[in-house]
């Protein structure tokens, strides 16, 4: 019968408070790593609700020869929905 493995997580110096009763056994160590330091309010960006200039600098650019096809491909390929 084979028992459980235990799983322990914490600081090295918490591990090792473990040691008498892991002595002997076999064990695994995976060294994680450090936690991302939150952000405070100050290093948070306000929220802007977006605007939609970053699209309007491609207005009028196109230059593809397939704007129809593709047009033509959405038309025929959308499908009806229920509600």
């Amino acid at each position: 019968m084979t028992s459980q493995p235990i799983e322990i997580e914490g600081t090295w110096e918490e591990i090792v408070a473990h040691a008498a009763e892991l002595a002997g056994r076999r064990v695994r160590v995976i060294v994680l790593p450090d936690k991302p330091k939150a952000l405070t309010p100050e290093a948070v960006p306000p929220f802007r609700p977006p605007s939609g200039r970053s699209l309007l600098r491609h207005a009028g650019t196109w230059a593809g020869e397939d704007f129809e096809d593709c047009l033509d491909l959405v038309y025929n390929t959308r499908s009806e929905i229920e509600f």
